[in-house]
């Protein structure tokens, strides 16, 4: 069995996607993941704070302090800003209690994410061929990275070693220990070790799906193509667009993020569509609410067909 190829040394000056290398991209993949997850709380906040539910009340209470509190215009040229005093007053408990309120919810999903067994050792984990961690690399600086996962549990929710609250630790069976990646079905012979085949009768029984669990760019580079590039490269991977033979993943899901500034666009524009209700298995992972107002992302995926016809005008655009 040979040994895993280690990635090519960063060039200085040079933006370029590569393999994840676990020895010096461990530490700046989970930071990206980590702040994609704890980004969505400013977010969730600013959509509470700006809904005309929660902002008209807070100008007309707003508005009553400063009538009660004589913050009223006068002679004086500063008394112009002092009907904001009322309103500003009504909305600094709000802006606490918001946060109070929302914080919980996002630190659980963050630890429950970083806790999971595919970043726990990312390089075990998207081992299999067209499973995989790219990192967009800039000026020696990782600033991008995508996970797509074409394993068995692809569509479902990973344990994690980590609970909800600081210093939970769950000890999840298959995640504690020695990281063995044990198919669920095969949970009884935990103890064994196999090595997986490829070939013959076994290949058809394989995962003929594959999902991006994470697509995380930094905030400064998000409009300068990263997200695109880590996308595409993701994709021609495992959708082997370098060969003319069948392929064996036939479609790549993902879980979109509620909270992204950008939405959904950057998956629409590579050719991903929404998965109808009939098409979403039972076993999939659930669409969990995040936030006061119950945000959820969607089930969203895209064909090796329909990936093809909208590479090309992708490559074709950025020319």
């Amino acid at each position: 069995m040979s040994a895993p190829q280690e990635a090519p040394a960063p060039v200085e000056g040079v933006d370029v996607v590569r393999k994840y290398d676990h020895s010096r991209d461990e530490h700046a993949l989970k930071m990206l993941v980590g702040q994609g997850i704890m980004e969505g709380l400013a977010r969730a906040n600013n959509k509470i704070i700006t809904s005309p539910f929660v902002l008209l009340p807070i100008i007309l209470i707003g508005l009553v302090i400063s009538h009660y509190a004589g913050f009223a215009i006068n002679s004086n040229p500063l008394s112009y800003i002092y009907p904001l005093v009322g309103p500003a007053l009504a909305l600094l408990p709000l802006l606490a209690s918001i946060e109070y309120l929302q914080r919980p919810a996002f630190t659980a999903r963050l630890r429950k994410t970083i806790g999971s067994l595919d970043m726990i050792k990312p390089s075990v984990y998207y081992a299999p061929a067209q499973s995989g961690v790219w990192v967009f690399e800039h000026e020696g600086s990782v600033v991008g990275a995508v996970c797509l996962d074409a394993g068995e549990q692809a569509l479902e929710k990973l344990s994690s070693v980590l609970g909800e609250e600081d210093g939970q630790v769950t000890g999840e069976k298959g995640v504690v220990g020695e990281l063995q990646l044990v198919p669920k079905k095969a949970e009884s012979n935990s103890g064994l070790r196999k090595r997986p085949t490829v070939s013959g009768a076994n290949n058809e029984t394989r995962s003929v799906i594959a999902r991006i669990r994470h697509l995380d760019v930094d905030q400064p580079y998000r409009k300068s193509g990263v997200g695109s590039e880590l996308l595409l490269t993701a994709l021609d991977h495992t959708f082997d667009v370098s060969v003319q033979s069948p392929c064996r993943i036939e479609k790549v899901y993902v879980y979109t993020n509620p909270m992204s500034v950008d939405g959904d666009k950057l998956l629409i524009k590579c050719g991903f569509v929404p998965v109808t209700e009939g098409e979403a298995g039972a076993d999939w992972e659930d669409s969990e609410k995040i936030g006061l107002f119950g945000w959820k992302g969607r089930w969203m995926s895209v064909s090796r067909d329909r990936w093809l016809e909208n590479r090309t005008e992708i490559l074709a655009k950025n020319r």
